[in-house]
């Protein structure tokens, strides 16, 4: 572990505003209204941002530091960084290196996966609504894609999905937590579906905001890859990290695995976004404030919520989803009026609107003006 990030290391391009002010408790909209966010006033064109799923606070300042001094030598070749990189990860997750590809983000790996899938012909089985970025790329590649609807209660159905599966099915692709549901899948039900299912199909596990769930019903399915070649297991530096365009994730699967996916890895990481996800990854004390701030916020929401009777599933993420009783276009637009940028619309649940965590003060900004135009 890296030494402890001061206070003020955390603070820093956080509540921290324009001449010096700190936002209290007490924050307004008419004080909200006259901070700068990202260098300028906020307003509908430079909204506070509560949409993507990102880190409000940014990268770790000990990695930020890591990086500015890696674009010095960004001008020459470095092929041993990315295997220091995947050693601080082999150890910290307790499997082998070879049992580890770095990339471009997750995403670089979702294509990959897609693709294979896709080429092999038959179908995909996700659940409906999850995320999208593997399912393009299976259909782009021909496979085709067999959605199934979340249960009443908006979680994973993995019943339904046992009976998706056909002699066709040559993918099984699970989000956990799923997005833009932050529901959870219950340990011991879903290692029990991926060895059954493994043995038919490709199980693909994204795992891009694991880091944020404290539950003890939730695990990783990491420990299962290395002796099953059908179970894929992703992350992403993108959320906690706030890699969101730097670009760092891992595959976790078997070695043979492995190189299949890497067949289609592009090798666009680069050296500085290496040598900062090595830092980040070993700071686990600015991961806990990073979480820490995550629930306080998520706090804020569902005390809103349950003040405006609006119902809402328990979050394992860094973001929300309730039921605003009315059209989730409605609400996106109309926060926008007072540089509130939150989630689009997501089928089939049009009242339902996604709400990313920012920080606990603009969360307050949230309230107050959700109250003013909704309450």
């Amino acid at each position: 572990m890296t030494g402890k990030l001061t206070r003020r290391d955390w603070l820093v391009g956080t509540s921290a505003v324009a001449g010096g002010v700190m936002l209290g408790s007490s924050a307004s909209a008419q004080d909200m209204g006259s901070i700068m966010n990202m260098g300028a006033p906020i307003s509908p064109e430079n909204p506070i941002r509560m949409t993507n799923n990102e880190n409000p606070y940014g990268i770790n300042p000990k990695a930020m530091k890591v990086i500015v001094e890696a674009y010095k030598r960004a001008h020459t070749y470095n092929f041993t960084i990315r295997g220091e990189l995947t050693k601080v990860i082999a150890e910290m997750e307790n499997i082998p290196e070879e049992c580890i590809a770095v990339g471009a983000g997750s995403g670089e790996y979702l294509m990959a996966t897609g693709a294979l899938c896709g080429m092999s012909g038959g179908d995909m089985i996700a659940p409906y609504p999850t995320f999208g970025g593997i399912l393009r790329s299976a259909r782009n590649f021909g496979a085709n894609i067999i959605t199934v609807p979340v249960a009443d209660d908006l979680t994973i159905d993995l019943d339904a999905m046992r009976k998706a599966v056909t002699d066709k099915t040559t993918c099984i692709y699970l989000c956990n937590p799923n997005n833009p549901i932050p529901s959870i899948i219950e340990k011991n039900a879903l290692e029990e579906f991926c060895l059954e299912f493994s043995k038919k199909a490709m199980i693909v596990i994204d795992e891009a905001y694991y880091e944020y769930v404290r539950d003890d019903s939730f695990s990783t399915m990491a420990h299962l890859i290395k002796d099953n070649p059908n179970i894929v297991v992703l992350r992403t530096a993108s959320k906690i990290h706030g890699f969101a365009n730097v670009r760092v994730g891992f595959a976790f699967a078997h070695p043979d695995t492995i190189r299949e996916l890497m067949k289609f890895r592009s090798g666009t990481t680069s050296y500085p976004a290496l040598m900062g996800a090595t830092t980040s990854y070993q700071d686990a004390d600015y991961h806990k404030f990073v979480i820490d701030k995550n629930y306080e916020s998520l706090n804020i929401l569902y005390k809103m919520f349950d003040e405006l009777d609006l119902p809402y599933v328990n979050a394992h993420a860094n973001f929300v989803y309730y039921n605003a009783k009315r059209d989730a276009k409605e609400v996106r637009d109309k926060l926008l009026e007072s540089g509130i940028l939150v989630g689009r619309p997501y089928e089939p649940y049009k009242n339902w609107v996604r709400i990313s965590t920012a920080k606990p003060e603009e969360m307050k900004y949230l309230v107050e003006v959700y109250k003013r135009d909704f309450g």
